[in-house]
Formats: structure tokens, sequence, C-alpha cells
């Protein structure tokens, strides 16, 4: 017990103590039992955040699993995932520095991303009186491949004082501007890839349905020489309504953004899996 408060104080001294987004992230999960030690599962998955003002992605995902040892697994997963990206704004000023031009608008858009992910995972369970406490480490190789999508950019010019003529003019931000031009821009396919590593710590105990947990897990980008992009923690729990229902509740902390484009946020994580 002391070493799991050690480690939740820890990640949580880690991480900065200021977010600036929270949201609620909602899957949805099907497992079948193939043998002993294969099993495939299926999934979908809904997300809003922005302060629960935008739906931000929608996807489903596919999986194989396979455990050749007790505290060893190995699995292998697909997932499609649409993103929700936001509008990306850029003041641009006069040569002083202070007088503003106009505004350079990149509007929001969605674009599709397909994943593949290369899990490890071992797992030591320790057994204290009636609790089973269950240590455990996971390494994940993440390659994400971004589809090239078109989106419109915006070009608002002269500003407008007080007074003028409003009649024909452009509106963003506030303010009111003499001319807008647009123009398609195309965001080209790129590909990422990430070693995600993740440690976790879960409390049991016979016939207790609930079984809480801490996960921390760093986002490292092979893409840029294993350059820290994001670290996550998790702390939840699983309630076993029965032997194939299953809901799981986590609070969920990110620091940082890799290819999910996600910022420091707080997130509710609410997840169903059926096991067959």
């Amino acid at each position: 017990m002391k070493k799991a408060i050690i480690l939740s104080l820890t990640a949580l001294w880690a991480l900065p103590s200021v977010a600036d987004d929270y949201g609620v992230w909602t899957s949805l999960t099907v497992q079948k039992s193939l043998c002993k030690q294969f099993s495939v599962d299926a999934g979908v998955d809904l997300r809003a955040e922005n302060k629960l003002r935008d739906l931000t992605r929608y996807g489903f995902d596919v999986g194989l699993n396979y455990r050749p040892l007790r505290y060893l697994g190995l699995s292998a997963g697909y997932n499609f995932i649409r993103d929700y990206n936001l509008e990306e704004v850029e003041a641009k000023y006069k040569s002083n520095g202070t007088t503003l031009r106009g505004y350079n608008v990149d509007e929001a858009f969605w674009r599709s991303k397909h994943r593949a992910t290369f899990d490890v995972t071992g797992s030591l369970p320790i057994h204290a009186g009636a609790t089973r406490i269950t240590l455990s480490a996971r390494e994940r190789y993440q390659y994400t491949h971004f589809v090239s999508t078109d989106i419109t950019k915006y070009k608002y010019r002269t500003p407008m004082g007080e007074g003028s003529d409003l009649a024909g003019a452009f509106s963003y931000a506030g303010q009111h501007f003499a001319s807008r031009n647009s123009e398609t821009d195309t965001k080209k396919t790129k590909d990422r890839h990430y070693l995600r590593s993740r440690f976790g710590l879960e409390l049991s105990w016979k016939h207790c349905a609930w079984s809480p947990y801490v996960t921390y897990e760093f986002s490292n980008s092979l893409t840029e020489q294993m350059h820290l992009d994001k670290r996550r923690l998790t702390v939840g729990t699983e309630w076993k309504i029965s032997k194939q229902h299953r809901l799981d509740f986590a609070y969920v902390y990110n620091n940082g953004a890799d290819d999910d484009n996600d910022s420091d946020s707080h997130i509710l994580s609410i997840g169903y899996k059926f096991k067959f």
C-alpha cells in the first residue's frame, strides 16, 4: 500500500498543477475469448473536449491478444480515427509591431487517421493478506498515418474604425475589416511513430466487484529522437458487474500533446466492456 501511495504522489508531483481544458471520453468494447491464450476485441469510442463544447473524436478499433505466459501479454491492434482540429488564428501587424493589419485564419476541420499498435505487457501479482496488488508495465509501439485533407484559409485585412460605413464589411473576433480573401490549402499526409511506456498498480479483493488502479504513461516521439511529448496520469476503478459485463470509471490528466492533439486537460473517462 505504501508503494501505491508513493507512486501516485510521485506521478502527481511530476505534472503541472494547472490544465486548460476538460472533457469526457466514452468507449464500448466487446471481447471474445478464442482459447486460453488468444482473444480478439473490437470497440468504438467518442470524445467531447474543448470544455465540452465540441465533439473532437470518434472511431473504432480491433485487436488480437496473445498470452504466451501467465504474466506476459502480447497484442496488436488497428484504429480508425476521425479527429477534430480547432481553428488556428495568427494576428498580423504592421512594421511597428503594434498596429493590427488583420488576421490569418485556418478554418476548423476534421481529419482521418489510421493507427497500428503493438504492445508487450508484463504483470506481477503480490498478495498482501486479503489484498491482491498487481504491478504492470506496458510498452507500446504506435504508428499513425494522417490522411491528407483540404481546408479553407481566410485573410482579414484593413481594420475599420468607429464611425466607418460597415456595409460590405467582414467581421472577425469582434472587429470589422474592409476585405476578406479565402483560399484552399491542403494538409498533407504525414506519419508519426511513438513509444508509449505505461506503468500501473491495481488493487483487488476476493468477492469484491471493485478494482481501483493508477497508471502513469510517457509518450516519446521516435520521429524526433525519443522526445517526451506527453505524460498521462490515470486514476480509476473497474466495476465487475458480472462475469460478462464490466464498467470502468477514471480520471485522466494529460500533460503535453502528441499525435492525438491533446492539450493539458482533465478528462472523465467512462468505458463499458462485454466479455464472452
